[in-house]
């Protein structure tokens, strides 16, 4: 037979504040042709994509967002066993 002991852990969640981790990263994608940015933590970057893009091709003028958040979980009464 098998033994085992449960502990039960509270949890919280929150933004990532590792330094590495950007606050969140944000991609553009072209409804007409799905086309896609690069990702970039900074959304002015994209959105100069998506203008170069438009002037290329005029017809194309929808796009959808994707922005990544990152987050952690970390225990709430101290760290896990």
């Amino acid at each position: 037979m098998t033994r085992a002991i449960f502990r039960h852990i509270r949890w919280t969640m929150a933004r990532e504040t590792a330094r590495e981790a950007p606050e969140m990263v944000h991609e553009l994608e072209c409804t007409t042709c799905h086309a896609e940015s690069s990702p970039a933590d900074d959304f002015e970057t994209v959105r100069d994509w998506a203008f170069a893009h438009t002037s290329g091709n005029p017809a194309h003028r929808g796009y959808r967002e994707t922005v990544t958040r990152f987050w952690r979980m970390t225990p709430t009464d101290g760290e896990c066993p």
